[in-house]
């Protein structure tokens, strides 16, 4: 069940209940698990020459994405212990109105946005992902509530197969013949071949964003060093390859390879095949959540991706 919808004037709502001062309250758009906003620190009139750092307040769309945000709650402290980038820290948790929120400090930099991956931000993305999947697994284990096994990430996708199966197979039925049989054949034969070959080399597993797509890395003024990673709601304990998603979209293997000569963990040889695996999959994800939203933009959006990555991956 969807919580009920949040505005800026709820924001403002909640502000004035804490007696936090606030300037501007802006909505974050995008974003499928939460309505989010910025909040300026303090009045417009108050602010200094250097104001410190504004806030994010984010609420959670259900109840799914609520139970996540305790998860990430308890995983990001630790996470801010093992790395040298900014992780968000939770100030002020609870339930506003029936809808539960979190607020932390905005993090300073903007998203990773360049033309072209540079080498010095190819090294930075390197080592900001070594000492991401570097957290010992132990660690997080008991708050991402898995088991720290490449078996546990395996019955992940065998559940998801099934899910996409109930969920896009029908679509792809209802459309023209040629182009949904060979599509439905290219989605089977992709998850057979991830499940019974592309994982067996996968030796171990890591504290994994799940979602770090280039709009959730914050890159520092010099436009070249990691200031932080954003948003963690899906945060888990799985295969490394799957941090590696966003860049590889955004910017291609080649951009890949680069962040990948500078990752000190280990990756295997069938990290590439299962980089295109999860990449065609991200497009799944569009479609589940576009006809579960009754978003029929987002389902076509992620049905045409979805042809142009099995393309990708060599499956059509």
């Amino acid at each position: 069940m969807p919580y009920a919808i949040v505005t800026s004037k709820h924001v403002a709502s909640l502000f004035s209940n804490m007696g936090l001062p606030h300037g501007k309250i802006r909505q974050i758009p995008g974003g499928w698990s939460s309505w989010t906003f910025e909040v300026d620190n303090m009045a417009p009139r108050e602010l200094a020459k250097s104001p410190p750092p504004g806030w994010i307040f984010r609420f959670p769309r259900n109840r799914s994405v609520s139970e996540n945000q305790i998860k990430e709650a308890a995983i990001l402290p630790v996470i801010a212990t093992r790395v040298d980038f900014a992780v968000p820290r939770f100030e002020h948790v609870g339930i506003w109105r029936g809808n539960p929120y979190a607020g932390y400090r905005r993090i300073p930099g903007r998203a990773l946005d360049q033309p072209e991956l540079a080498v010095e931000t190819s090294q930075s993305l390197g080592y900001t992902l070594s000492q991401l999947h570097g957290i010992p697994v132990t660690m997080v284990a008991e708050a991402c509530t898995v088991e720290p096994t490449v078996d546990t990430w395996r019955q992940r996708y065998f559940a998801l197969r099934e899910t996409v199966r109930n969920r896009i197979s029908p679509l792809l039925e209802s459309r023209a013949l040629g182009t949904a049989e060979s599509t439905l054949d290219a989605v089977e034969r992709g998850f057979n071949r991830f499940l019974d070959d592309e994982l067996a080399t996968l030796k171990d597993v890591a504290l994994v964003h799940c979602d770090l797509g280039c709009e959730h890395i914050l890159m520092d003024d010099d436009g070249t060093t990691v200031a932080g990673l954003i948003d963690f709601e899906d945060a888990t304990i799985g295969d490394p390859t799957i941090d590696f998603v966003g860049i590889y979209v955004t910017y291609g293997m080649e951009a890949v390879k680069r962040v990948r000569d500078c990752y000190v963990c280990e990756l295997d040889e069938q990290f590439e095949h299962r980089l295109l695996f999860y990449t065609w999959m991200a497009s799944c994800h569009e479609v589940i959540y576009g006809v579960e939203e009754g978003r029929p933009d987002l389902v076509e959006d992620g049905m045409a991706g979805l042809r142009t990555r099995l393309k990708s991956a060599g499956l059509l």
